[in-house]
């Protein structure tokens, strides 16, 4: 997380203090709008004031909250927002290339194990070695998918992050024009 050095403070920080901006409330807010995987604790811990169902209602609320700022205001909020956006970015690329990374090396070895390891199948019967086969492929299937979705989480969730924040500034800059 980025801090402010004369501050001491966080974005997160700022953003609560100067726009009345708390990332995580609003961004479930979104997550719930867009029924996007979240954890579910966080999700129930929504106000039903809270859970909106249509972009229309997240946006009247967004608005709303914002109406009542003036221009000088909303124009700092929509270049903090900007920054927020600006910071995604290379924590995106680092985990596309990180994924690409642990998921190459990890499957060169997979691959590896399996056809230049020779499994003894040896006195089993034709179903016996079937079963035998199917066995190991779950086990090599299982510790994949784990890899997978461990390394590609991290790209998701930024990715959700990104469109927040960018669906956000935009009613923002909507307001700034009206004014």
């Amino acid at each position: 997380m980025i801090k402010d050095k004369k501050a001491g403070k966080s974005l997160k920080e700022i953003g609560k203090r100067w726009y009345d901006f708390d990332f995580g409330l609003e961004r479930n807010i979104y997550c719930y709008l867009c029924c996007i995987r979240a954890k579910s604790r966080k999700l129930r811990k929504l106000n039903k004031e809270l859970k909106f169902e249509s972009y229309q209602q997240w946006n009247e609320y967004v608005r709303n909250k914002y109406e009542n700022f003036d221009k000088d205001i909303l124009n700092e909020f929509s270049r903090y927002l900007n920054l927020r956006i600006r910071n995604i970015s290379p924590d995106h690329e680092y985990w596309s290339i990180t994924a690409t990374v642990v998921l190459t090396v990890f499957l060169t070895s997979l691959v590896d194990a399996m056809f230049f390891q020779k499994v003894n199948l040896e006195g089993l019967s034709g179903i016996s070695a079937i079963i035998v086969i199917l066995i190991l492929e779950l086990f090599v299937a299982i510790p994949i998918i784990f890899v997978i979705v461990q390394t590609m989480k991290p790209i998701f969730d930024s990715s959700v992050d990104d469109n927040f924040l960018r669906d956000y500034k935009e009613i923002i800059d909507k307001l700034i024009t009206e004014k």
